[in-house]
């Protein structure tokens, strides 16, 4: 993510000195900001209380602060660290690692056809990751190209973990029905119990999306969820027009199996599998 000219606030927030603006969503702006003490660069991420509702406002800094509590707890190469969480007059902010490079949703938008090495790298390198969350209790709950960051490296970063839900009841959980459409797995939608699991299953989705161009699961939001609950996608083979991919094809279904149960347990489980068939091919 590269500071942009376009700025919304200028100044300093807390105690970090503001350069310019990230980018934008509808609630929240992102910053390229500059530690007091040494210069060192981040980004700010921001809320403005009073362009929201008092329940809007409640529910997106309840997500910021779980977002900072739960990367606090995170110490990974793959994951956008998190620095402090805060509060200033109309603002509310999460300070964190700046991350020069691009989402993949932004590469996908440019229509961008992934080598199948670059995939599988990319993926594995997200499972690492998510496998330290894992095992500190932390489940994602919104993997999605949009929240995978890439660096000009081929690096990539993972961040938002604002909807994450934790083993532990030391940070609060948010309502369970929560995610991306296309990228939620099927036991969310008709149960409260659900494991990381789910985190591979969004993998598998993603996987499928970086090796074929195409999402296994489109349309409305009840179209995606009875989809995701009923149906099998075409194997990652057919839906590319790609013999090569067939050494996947399995793989990927299994990681989008319907049932938990038939999924791989674990994200190291389905990294192993992924070197493993990225050694035979």
């Amino acid at each position: 993510m590269k500071a942009v000219q376009e700025r919304e606030m200028s100044g300093q927030l807390g105690q970090y000195r503001l350069l310019g603006v990230i980018g934008r969503g509808s609630m929240a702006t992102v910053y390229h900001a500059a530690h007091p003490s040494d210069e060192r660069p981040l980004a700010l991420k921001t809320i403005r209380h009073d362009l929201l509702d008092a329940s809007d406002h409640e529910r997106l800094r309840a997500r910021l602060r779980l977002e900072a509590e739960a990367g606090a707890r995170l110490a990974h190469e793959g994951i956008v660290g998190v620095y402090e969480y805060g509060e200033q007059g109309a603002y509310c902010y999460i300070a964190m690692e700046l991350v020069e490079g691009s989402s993949l949703q932004q590469r996908c938008e440019q229509q961008e056809r992934f080598q199948i090495g670059v995939a599988l790298d990319t993926t594995t390198q997200l499972l690492d990751a998510l496998q330290h969350a894992h095992d500190r209790g932390i489940w994602h709950r919104d993997i999605k190209p949009a929240n995978v960051l890439m660096t000009a490296s081929g690096r990539i970063k993972l961040t938002d973990f604002g909807i994450a839900r934790t083993v532990s009841s030391a940070l609060p959980n948010v309502p369970d029905i929560m995610g991306t459409p296309g990228y939620v797995a099927p036991e969310t939608y008709v149960s409260d119990h659900f494991d990381s699991r789910a985190d591979v299953f969004a993998v598998g989705v993603l996987l499928y999306q970086l090796l074929t161009g195409l999402k296994p699961f489109a349309g409305r939001p009840d179209e995606i969820m009875f989809q995701v609950c009923s149906t099998t996608p075409a194997p990652p083979s057919v839906a590319g027009h790609s013999a090569a991919l067939r050494h996947f094809d399995s793989l990927v279904l299994k990681a989008l199996a319907r049932n938990p149960e038939d999924r791989f347990a674990s994200a190291a489980q389905l990294r192993a599998a992924l070197v493993q068939a990225q050694r035979t091919h």
